[in-house]
């Protein structure tokens, strides 16, 4: 009897400590699949305008965790085929984090899609949780 005990205590503390680590990877997934769509919208909407011969033009909200795409010299908005609007808003767990975001406003990629800025520009998720890195001066875009 006591032998039997022994097991349920020893699976019950086992038991608490991988759903715990279950609810942390689960986490992660979350923030990972939104860190994804981030960044096959923006290649997307790079090759979107790569297409029509226009520029296109990404702005990152770090206050409201949103990001905007346009396009053409005017800045209009970028409404990619199957989505209702330029501006994406992340879910309430993904925060672009203020200090490590160096995109700004009007981040410009040139008709060939690549980047017009000097140097490579990334975005933090989650303090630097999930990265979105920009090259310079080829418009790469991926996730580290």
């Amino acid at each position: 009897m006591v032998e039997l005990i022994a097991i349920m205590v020893i699976a019950s503390i086992l038991a608490t400590s991988v759903i715990g680590s279950y609810n942390n990877y689960n986490h992660w997934q979350d923030i990972n699949e939104q860190t994804l769509d981030m960044l096959n919208t923006l290649r997307r909407a790079r090759d979107y305008s790569m297409a029509a011969n226009e520029k296109f033009y990404l702005s990152v909200d770090t206050d409201n965790d949103t990001y905007t795409l346009k396009y053409k010299d005017a800045k209009e908005a970028l409404n990619l085929p199957g989505e209702t609007s330029n501006v994406f808003t992340m879910p309430n767990y993904v925060d672009f984090t203020t200090t490590a975001s160096d995109v700004g406003t009007d981040l410009e990629f040139n008709i060939l899609g690549e980047l017009t800025a000097t140097e490579t520009k990334t975005i933090a998720i989650n303090t630097d949780e999930r990265t979105i890195t920009i090259v310079s001066p080829t418009g790469y875009i991926y996730v580290q």
